[in-house]
């Protein structure tokens, strides 16, 4: 059932990613929200693309937390700042997508429909090694969650792991985009730290397993991961479920 909710979301039309701060925020922050049907205030949960980009079914992914019952944002993060066609300009923009991260963050802790301090980052990719870079040092940030990413040596900083929100890993074994071995190097580096991590591997499974746009989709391991991924931002932002 929620795997057809999820597959369903992703093929319908998606609204196109429109600013959602004011000209007073730089850089802006441009994506699609979606409300729970349910009166909030809600955790919420904040989408970050894979390196590729915006694409519609982003959108479809927020549709289907808030069907699950958190404010979502799926955000364009190149909105303003760009992708960068070499890697030294995806280096310089770094910064940038990750000021754009902060300032998703708090425009979602000022909305009414949002318990305050109750956020969680879903980085995809890309996505997650962003997520990562910046989660230690927000404190609204109270769950990641880590699509097929990982952290660089400095991603998070040591400093900031005993800070760092509990962390779910998802990765899969097969994965010729970013190796698993990144994903055990994180695991291992927040654990050694006194930090929460837990982590889950899919045999055989390759880079974006959960897209539906990508050829090495997989619907068993969709399903799965979403239902991890629910269940774990569920339990670490359950406290910001009725307070605000």
């Amino acid at each position: 059932m929620a795997l057809s909710l999820l597959l369903a979301a992703c093929t319908s039309v998606a609204p196109r990613t429109q600013r959602l701060t004011g000209p007073g925020v730089s850089p802006g922050v441009w994506g699609v929200l979606e409300l729970p049907h349910t009166p909030g205030p809600h955790a919420a949960v904040i989408l970050l693309p894979g390196s590729y980009g915006w694409r519609g079914d982003y959108a479809g992914f927020a549709k289907t937390f808030a069907d699950s019952g958190f404010v979502a944002l799926a955000i364009d993060y190149y909105a303003e700042a760009g992708r960068g066609d070499t890697p030294a300009q995806e280096q310089r923009n770094w910064s940038a997508w990750q000021a754009t991260v902060r300032n998703a963050v708090a425009y979602l802790d000022t909305l009414p429909q949002v318990s305050s301090g109750h956020i969680g980052l879903v980085g995809y990719s890309r996505g997650a090694f962003l997520a990562t870079s910046v989660a230690g040092s927000l404190p609204p940030i109270g769950a990641v969650v880590d699509y097929y990413g990982g952290g660089s040596d400095d991603d998070p900083s040591v400093e900031q792991i005993p800070k760092f929100p509990p962390l779910l890993i998802l990765h899969g074994t097969a994965d010729a985009e970013v190796s698993v071995d990144l994903a055990h190097r994180l695991y291992d580096r927040i654990k050694a730290n006194g930090g929460t991590v837990e982590m889950h591997l899919y045999p055989g499974a390759g880079h974006v397993f959960n897209g539906p746009w990508a050829a090495t989709y997989s619907a068993p391991e969709a399903a799965d991961s979403w239902m991890r991924t629910i269940s774990f931002l569920r339990e670490k932002l359950a406290a910001g479920q009725n307070s605000h």
